[in-house]
């Protein structure tokens, strides 16, 4: 996250301090399965699916869970918490604050694991850039493309499938998506894919670190990628965007593991010991900067894309502490993470310092 975003950031989660969730319940790991249809790569379409498998235990004995799900975009179709292979009777509400209150009949025990299943019929933003939501572009030929991205920050993965959407609820995500054939997706892991028979294809993403829900990101569309390899190891990453922006991606693709290659030896802990690659994409609609994602960093394409024939030095410069500010992010904010909104400050504050330290070492 870009730091002119900051205040931006601490005014609106002022007002969500008073509604967190109680630390009853505690997610350990999540497998989120999403069916994004082909109408919803047109103008009018918006609509997608999906299926939550949330591995859970409770701090206490109680009759209830409460979890994040965005009221205004999601549909509950069905809800079980299951134990010991049978379905509990439950009920369950979501209030104006987005938050998903499942009530059980029997006593639900402390330090047992429950699973928590829910299917879900999804709606695709159309009028902001947060959570998922729809974008569009002109390609090399002046035709108007489509595609789907995210921005969880801070406070909008509940708007893509029910979650503990705080940041100190940490868990492991594993991600599949389902999208038309000619689309190509991307998660924060690197991915297996296969046809089915329907035409469409299954990305089925490794699963993550134990990491919070607003670092989770996914991007499908039509892009091209430019690769480069990780310093010291055998890894690929992949820099993206539209195909007529592929000669802008150059400087990202040169600096990229230099600044990175500096952040691993400062920090003494090697990037890959949490993440086996990072792809960077420039998304053409985007409401920030960049985002942090942990191994798939979006940013608006202004603060990315370099082109030399028309940019100025001092761009170049921008790019470059932009992408450092992002990596930094991967130590200061992905692997160690603020426990609540009130501590961006030291987020952005060693992000901020570290930006400029690679850079000025890689220059």
């Amino acid at each position: 996250m870009t730091s002119w975003c900051f205040l931006f950031l601490a005014i609106i989660l002022h007002s969500c301090a008073a509604q967190r969730l109680p630390t009853v319940a505690y997610p350990s790991a999540y497998k989120v399965s999403l069916v994004i249809p082909e109408s919803s790569f047109t103008e009018k379409g918006d609509s997608f699916t999906g299926k939550v498998e949330i591995v859970l235990a409770l701090e206490e004995a109680s009759y209830s869970i409460e979890l994040h799900a965005g009221r205004d975009y999601l549909s509950i179709a069905t809800l079980q918490v299951i134990h010991d292979g049978t379905a509990l009777h439950t009920t369950f509400t979501v209030d104006e604050n987005d938050v998903l209150t499942i009530s059980a009949t029997q006593q639900l025990l402390a330090h047992t694991d429950y699973k928590l299943v829910v299917t879900y019929d999804g709606r695709l933003s159309t009028t902001d850039m947060n959570g998922i939501y729809k974008s569009s572009y002109e390609d090399g030929t002046g035709a108007k493309k489509y595609l789907v991205t995210t921005q969880f920050e801070s406070i909008y993965a509940r708007r893509t499938f029910p979650c503990f959407d705080e940041p100190s609820f940490k868990a492991t995500f594993t991600i599949d998506i389902t999208v038309p054939q000619k689309l190509n997706a991307m998660s924060n892991t690197l991915f297996t894919t296969s046809l089915l028979p329907d035409g469409t294809t299954h990305y089925q993403f490794e699963t993550t670190p134990k990491m919070s829900t607003y670092l989770i990101a996914f991007v499908i569309s039509e892009f091209t990628c430019s690769a480069w390899n990780m310093p010291e190891v055998n890894s690929v990453n992949k820099v993206c965007s539209r195909a007529q922006k592929e000669d802008t991606r150059r400087w990202a693709v040169e600096v990229s593991p230099k600044l990175l290659s500096s952040l691993n030896t400062y920090t003494g802990i090697p990037y890959t010991s949490s993440m086996k690659k990072v792809d960077q994409v420039a998304i053409p609609d985007f409401r920030s900067g960049a985002m942090e994602n942990w191994g798939l960093i979006t940013y608006r394409e202004a603060m990315f894309l370099y082109d030399p024939k028309e940019d100025q030095s001092i761009d170049k410069q921008t790019v470059a502490r932009v992408i450092a500010h992002e990596l930094a992010h991967s130590w200061f904010g992905n692997l160690v993470t603020l426990a609540w909104w009130s501590e961006v400050f030291l987020n952005e504050g060693f992000a901020r310092y570290f930006e400029h330290k690679a850079v000025n070492e890689v220059r």
